[in-house]
């Protein structure tokens, strides 16, 4: 396959896994969870009765306007919070919020109060945020939300800015844009946005170009238009914030970490990480190096009608589709994808919940072959004829199984280096015992049996296996046919 159809193979394969990737499905269990709260806070609240039920009674496009106002939205997580501590009493702030919500119908309620109305996007389209001047008592509580978030910090500062036709009609090129490059995961990421707030501010490590709202103002990005300049890297941060928007909404129901208190460092910044943090980030850079790589390849008509992304002048960043530090060895989003996969498939797996690691597997097996098409990055085993290697594990090493943790602990004293092996890693591992890649694939396909398509099998032991080698603890012994 050639670029284009690798591209659009990891479009595809983005979409289809059903915790993480199909927004449908994650959406219509966020739908429902906030039905079923609504009924357990009703039998505490009494004064909720005719309002839940009228929300019942609603379709999802109608109790999506409900549920996602951001104010609304977390009023409702306020909810949740005191159900779960024992502490959901009248009077409580949704007792309000809520019947004030459906008298806004067919517009959210924060989106009712606005003094000028902006839409953007057609497949759900998503609100401007309109509170530049605080008016009523929901632009103050946004206002308070933006504060808590941008102006915590002394030498921070920044304002909300009030959206044009101008604003209104740059983001929706820039969502034609990214619907054009990546019209699966792309258009997915931005069905978890359901408004957009334009700021101008800093924070301590510089200027914002967007940001996601998270626990203050869920459902919510933030973005500079104009710090960012071009409608090729807009369209990235809608990408980057509409991920979070999505992983959002997905860990509601899946847990990711099983240590969500551990941090790590990354070699990119100088403070620590926290291990949800990390997977959330790996999550933004694996998508967003796929955008790269459909920039790369994109259509003549994109270029004569959004320019050509080398033409626009901008400070280089990871996360710009424009400019990249290639001298830096982690200027580029697909750098950091490639150290962070690698890393929570080893070193970091352990923090992670099963489910956690089959997030990560999956985003790495989708990018995997885009990598290698389009970024050229071939695993050191797969040197000259790859499937003719045979493999063998490093010499030295010592290890130690948790089958209760189902995962194998590897130390290689030569690094030294403890890694954490999933069962799919350690599988691959124990495989690794001077069979060439054709012996592995077959003893790989009979120990996993049907439980896993073919193909997808033989992308888990390719991807598996070159992270083993890149790890240093399996090793390319010859090429069949060699005589030593």
């Amino acid at each position: 396959m050639g670029a284009s159809d690798v591209i659009h193979a990891a479009d595809r394969a983005l979409i289809a896994q059903p915790s993480f990737g199909d927004s449908p499905r994650i959406l219509a269990k966020v739908l429902t969870r906030y039905r079923f709260g609504l009924e357990l806070f009703a039998e505490r609240l009494p004064s909720l009765a005719r309002a839940v039920t009228t929300v019942e009674a609603l379709d999802d496009i109608d109790a999506r306007r409900i549920f996602f106002d951001p104010l609304v939205r977390l009023t409702l997580e306020q909810a949740f919070s005191d159900l779960e501590a024992g502490r959901l009493t009248s009077p409580h702030p949704l007792e309000e919020m809520l019947p004030g919500a459906l008298e806004a119908l067919p517009l959210g309620l924060c989106e009712s109060r606005m003094p000028s109305r902006f839409r953007v996007g057609t497949e759900a389209p998503k609100w401007l945020w309109d509170v530049a001047q605080r008016g009523d008592a929901y632009s103050k509580a946004l206002h308070s939300a933006f504060d808590g978030i941008f102006l915590t910090n002394p030498k921070s500062g920044g304002k909300l800015l009030s959206p044009d036709a101008s604003a209104q009609g740059k983001i929706n090129d820039s969502i034609a844009l990214l619907s054009q490059l990546l019209p699966h995961s792309g258009a997915s990421a931005l069905t978890h946005i359901e408004a957009i707030a334009l700021l101008s501010a800093r924070l301590e490590g510089g200027t914002v170009l967007s940001a996601a709202g998270g626990d203050l103002t869920p459902s919510t990005i933030f973005l500079s238009l104009t710090d960012l300049g071009n409608p090729w890297d807009v369209a990235g941060c809608l990408l980057h914030e509409g991920l979070h928007m999505k992983l959002f909404d997905a860990t509601r129901s899946v847990s990711i970490a099983a240590k969500p208190e551990e941090t790590i460092q990354v070699p990119w910044r100088d403070v620590r990480w926290s291990i949800v943090r990390t997977v959330f980030a790996y999550h933004v850079y694996v998508h967003l190096a796929l955008f790269k790589a459909a920039a790369l390849s994109a259509d003549r008509s994109l270029i004569e009608r959004f320019g050509d992304p080398s033409a626009y002048a901008t400070r280089p960043h990871a996360m710009s589709v424009v400019n990249n530090d290639g001298g830096s060895r982690f200027g580029r989003s697909v750098d950091r994808a490639r150290y962070l996969g690698e890393q929570l498939q080893t070193e970091w797996s352990h923090l992670l919940t099963p489910q956690g690691r089959d997030f990560v597997r999956w985003l790495s097996e989708s990018l995997a072959p885009v990598d290698r098409e389009v970024f050229g990055k071939a695993s050191a085993g797969r040197a000259g004829a790859p499937d003719k290697a045979a493999y063998q594990k490093v010499r030295g090493l010592r290890a130690r199984p948790s089958t209760r943790g189902e995962c194998l602990m590897v130390f290689s004293p030569d690094a030294p280096r403890l890694h954490w092996l999933d069962l799919n890693a350690w599988l691959i591992f124990e495989l690794s015992d001077g069979r060439t890649f054709a012996e592995m694939e077959r003893a790989y396909l009979e120990a996993i049996g049907g439980r896993v398509a073919p193909d997808e099998a033989r992308r888990q032991l390719r991807t598996g296996l070159e992270t083993l080698v890149r790890s240093t603890l399996v090793e390319p012994t010859r090429q069949q046919g060699d005589i030593s």
